[in-house]
Order: structure tokens, then C-alpha cells, then sequence
């Protein structure tokens, strides 16, 4: 039964709800198959994180197994069942939500899991089961839980065989000059000006409460570029003259009465 054989540790975890005597049937199937020298544990889901099981004990975990197949195993309860699972065990799993139970078993850690397969039920279960029952079958990684070992490629740092050597006192060694390095773009001074960035904004921007004197002359030179830029302003329109209606929202002209086309007109700064 469940593939189980003579001599393994076999748990069985059950929830509720359970009808009593089909548990008891299908824990004295089990312990026939494994025999005197196997033996069968039997615990409720609720009551498997406190029962302190040593660490890889069992063979074969079995869970869900008996109608009315609704119940999904936790992360955590999965998490205890691969703990006390031998490397390399089985566990079982038989549900009719395969998709929560497949994701909910790499979780907790469990490898070579298998494809949903439809459960080998027996005709008395066929009776009472309306839905379709799939049966998932993993195991525990064939290592213990915490363990470790040594990497390949550790041993190989370790090793001095292939490490450079150089003799800086050798005469044939033909190190680099420095300064041939060196691009011209490296020795080109740079702007004072670009140099001159906030502390905070760590650019060429005053930050809100500017006390640097930074954001006084960024307002400095924006005054000295709009002064030029009004001293060599020439209308891309040609309606300046007009008056503000029909003027764009940067002419210098806002705000100063319509003049006469081709008269000099001072600006107010």
C-alpha cells in the first residue's frame, strides 16, 4: 500500500474531519506491509510541531490520504515533515488542489517532485468523492537539513601554484610609464565654475534652504543671461510691436505698451 515496504518508518498524518475506524484500517494495511521490523506512527496535523520528533526518522510520510482529501499541509508542517524525514525519504500527499500543494512543497524544500496523478482510490472511496483526487509524490534532498561542505573552486583559492610573481628588482620586467596612462582629456583643467555644486544636491542646484551663496549666484548669472539675451533679443514673430496680446509667454516685451515697427525700444530690467 502507498508503495511502502518491509522494515521502513512510516508516518501517517491525519486531520480533521476523519472518519475513526478508516484510519485505523488503512494504519493496520500499512504496518502489514512494513512488518515486525517496520513501524507505523500515526499524528494528528495539529499536534506534529509539538511532538518533537527526532530528525530523520522516517522513511515514508503520509498526509491527506483519507476523505474528505481537503486538507492542504501548511509551509510550516511541511517544513517539521522534511526535517524528521530521512535524506532521500517520501512523502506522500494526496489533495484536490494540487497546484496549492505542488508550490507549498518546493517551499518548504522538497525535490523530484512528481506530476499530479490521479489517486489510486479504493470503490468504497470512489463513492463518497465528488471531485477529482491527485496524488503528488517528493522527497527530502539526499543530504540533512543544515548541513554543508566544501566548495570546488574554495580549494583553488587556496592554492598558491597559479599566483603571479612579478620581481620588480628584474631588469627584463618592462612596467608602464605612468604618465603614458594619462589622456589628454585627464589633463585638461576643469571649469571652476563646474565645480562649484551644492553639498546636498550634489550639483550645479541650490537646494531649499541654500546658505552656501550658491543660490545667489545661480541667480546672479541667470540676471547676466537675460540680460544678454534681451540685448540681442530679435522677434521670432514679428508681432512684438503689437502689444501683449500677441506676444509669447517669454518675450521681453510683457507687460510694455504697443510701439511702432522698427523703433528702439529700451527694456526694463
Amino acid at each position: 500500500m502507498f508503495g511502502v515496504s518491509s522494515g521502513q518508518m512510516v508516518l501517517v498524518i491525519w486531520s480533521n474531519p476523519v472518519d475513526g475506524q478508516e484510519l485505523q484500517e488503512i494504519v493496520n494495511q500499512i504496518k502489514s506491509a512494513v512488518g515486525d521490523s517496520g513501524k507505523v506512527a500515526v499524528e494528528n496535523s495539529d499536534m506534529l510541531l509539538s511532538s518533537s520528533h527526532a530528525g530523520s526518522r522516517f522513511d515514508v510520510a503520509l498526509t491527506g490520504i483519507m476523505q474528505p482529501f481537503t486538507f492542504q499541509a501548511s509551509i510550516s508542517l511541511l517544513g517539521e515533515v522534511l526535517r524528521i524525514l530521512k535524506p532521500g525519504g517520501e512523502l506522500i500527499v494526496r489533495t484536490i488542489d494540487p497546484n496549492t500543494s505542488q508550490s507549498n512543497l518546493r517551499l518548504a524544500g522538497f525535490t523530484s517532485l512528481s506530476e499530479p496523478k490521479p489517486a489510486n482510490l479504493t470503490d468504497e472511496e470512489k463513492k463518497d468523492v465528488t471531485v477529482s483526487v491527485s496524488e503528488l509524490r517528493c522527497s527530502k534532498p539526499n543530504f540533512e537539513v543544515g548541513s554543508s561542505m566544501k566548495l570546488s573552486f574554495a580549494k583553488a583559492a587556496a592554492s598558491t601554484k597559479n599566483t603571479w610573481n612579478v620581481d620588480l628588482n628584474d631588469d627584463d620586467v618592462d612596467l608602464a610609464d605612468p604618465d603614458d596612462l594619462l589622456t589628454a582629456e585627464d589633463l585638461t583643467r576643469p571649469d571652476p565654475v563646474s565645480l562649484k555644486v551644492c553639498g546636498t544636491t550634489g550639483q550645479r542646484k541650490a537646494c531649499k534652504s541654500c546658505v552656501c551663496g550658491l543660490k545667489e549666484e545661480l541667480e546672479g548669472e541667470e540676471t547676466e543671461q537675460i540680460k544678454a539675451n534681451q540685448k540681442d533679443f530679435k522677434s521670432a514673430c514679428g508681432s512684438c510691436f503689437l502689444g501683449d496680446a500677441f506676444r509669447c509667454g517669454s518675450c521681453p516685451y510683457l507687460g510694455m505698451p504697443a510701439f511702432k515697427p522698427g523703433e528702439k525700444v529700451k527694456l526694463q530690467l
